[in-house]
C-alpha cells in the first residue's frame, strides 16, 4: 500500500489522539464559544439601527456594510431579507457601532 503525504499526517494525527485520551501526551486545548445563528431582521429594526446608532443615509449605511444602496433599500421596504453574513453584520453594528469607525480609519 503506498502511503501518500496526507495519509501520514492523518495517521500521525491519529496516533497523538490516541496517545492524549491513553494520557501518555499533553495536547494543546482551546475553547471556543461558537454563537447560534444570527438573528432575523425585520425592516424598521434595519430603519432603526441606520438612523439611531449611525445617523446616517442608506448609501452610507450600505458603504458601511459593503452592500449596494439597493440592498439597504430593500431591506428596509421589506423587498428582500438579510442573508446569514448581512445578518451577523447588522448584529455587530448593533452591537459594536464603533468598529465601523475603526474600519474607516484603517481602510481610507
Amino acid at each position: 500500500m503506498i502511503k501518500t503525504k496526507m495519509g501520514q499526517e492523518l495517521i500521525a494525527g491519529l496516533q497523538e489522539s490516541v496517545e492524549h485520551a491513553r494520557g501518555k501526551k499533553k495536547l494543546r486545548v482551546s475553547t471556543l464559544e461558537i454563537p447560534g445563528p444570527a438573528k432575523v431582521w425585520r425592516k424598521n429594526q434595519i430603519a432603526q439601527i441606520r438612523k439611531q446608532r449611525f445617523g446616517v443615509s442608506q448609501p452610507v449605511f450600505a458603504s458601511f456594510l459593503s452592500v449596494t444602496v439597493s440592498t439597504v433599500r430593500a431591506w428596509e421596504q421589506g423587498q428582500k431579507t438579510p442573508s446569514g453574513t448581512a445578518r451577523r453584520l447588522l448584529e455587530l453594528a448593533e452591537i459594536e457601532p464603533q468598529v465601523f469607525q475603526r474600519l474607516a480609519r484603517k481602510h481610507p
